[in-house]
């Protein structure tokens, strides 16, 4: 199927009114939505919160059919501030071969996925970047509304902090560099972190991977890409209302930085970090947006724009050969943002 062909409801791109070459969406991205529009899977707000669950669930079941083998996975359980969190953890190879640890948060728009939903990202992840992946099942909405996610996620990269040695099969107290990683809600999740631990006893990341980051959702609908990419491209503006009435007790949470990072008033200092953004996604904006303040804030950012990429393409590399490019090159700078922090 050619992107020509394949039958979007969204509105005009900004750049096509003003005379400019508009991206095309990649013809993998295409036929994969036409797919599950076929079988129903992509609406996900009118599916109610345990259909759309099960059908994440069974989206991923696409991506278990060649799973990145590890040295060795664990589940394990974090006796958290709040909460007993469940964790998986991943090592691509022997562990004192490791480079550091990364904590990876699912996305799913706090309501969704798992740590089941995200493990060939989270083994992909381990394998390009040879650092030891902790998975997070942080609390989810509407059972734990915010900040609970927050919460968890910050319990856990304490976690990781004291443990890091150990996980690296190091001396105790060895200098282990940690990084937080995460997609769409679970980028939010580690931006935030990377900030709440600027004064936090065990320290700040190292590095900060953010894939499509929700960073601004207190003014969302002023993004040009939130109303470009409203419907057609997987994740719609009704998905992301949705999610924003599950996840927050009342509407002026939005305001607050533990959900809209992009509103804390100072952010310095700040890791380095890289934000990765995809051309057909409504949180395209947000991201650019962010890694602009970080660096105006004197942070080291780079932006990566996909532009013809979807949200979520990073849960799509065993279907989308640009998809399995990008979390590849992500693991690697990963990886590299890592090695870097310990010379």
């Amino acid at each position: 199927m050619s992107d020509a062909q394949y039958d979007c409801k969204c509105k005009a791109n900004s750049l096509a009114i003003r005379g400019e070459i508009l991206p095309q969406l990649d013809a993998q991205i295409g036929a994969l939505l036409s797919s599950l529009q076929a079988v129903g899977t992509v609406d996900l707000s009118s599916a109610g919160v345990e259909t759309a669950r099960s059908n994440l669930e069974l989206m991923a079941q696409l991506q278990s059919k060649d799973l990145t083998p590890m040295a060795k996975v664990e589940d394990r359980l974090v006796d958290g501030r709040f909460r007993t969190i469940p964790i998986r953890v991943y090592w691509p190879k022997a562990a004192r071969d490791c480079v550091g640890v990364t904590v990876f948060y699912h996305g799913g728009g706090f309501v969704l996925g798992s740590i089941s939903t995200h493990d060939q990202l989270a083994r992909s992840l381990a394998h390009h970047s040879n650092s030891v992946v902790i998975s997070v099942a942080y609390a989810l909405a509407p059972e734990n509304k915010f900040p609970a996610a927050v919460e968890d996620a910050l319990d856990a990269f304490r976690y990781a902090k004291m443990v890091n040695w150990e996980l690296c099969d190091k001396e105790r107290g060895a200098a282990v560099p940690v990084a937080v990683a995460g997609d769409s809600a679970g980028a939010n999740l580690a931006a935030v972190v990377s900030y709440l631990s600027r004064n936090d006893a065990h320290g700040q990341p190292d590095f900060a991977l953010l894939a499509y980051p929700v960073t601004d959702a207190a003014h969302q609908d002023s993004y040009p890409s939130y109303l470009e990419n409203s419907e057609g491209y997987f994740l719609t503006a009704k998905d992301m209302q949705w999610f924003g009435e599950l996840y927050l007790n009342s509407p002026d949470e939005a305001e607050d930085l533990r959900f809209s990072i992009l509103l804390a008033p100072d952010l310095a200092p700040y890791p380095k970090t890289l934000i990765v953004v995809a051309g057909f996604d409504p949180l395209r904006d947000q991201g650019v947006a962010f890694a602009k303040a970080l660096k105006d804030a004197g942070a080291t950012a780079e932006l990566w724009l996909y532009d013809s990429m979807v949200h979520g393409f990073f849960s799509m590399e065993a279907l989308v050969d640009k998809a399995k490019d990008a979390v590849k090159r992500a693991g690697e700078y990963l990886g590299q943002a890592l090695l870097k922090a310990t010379a």
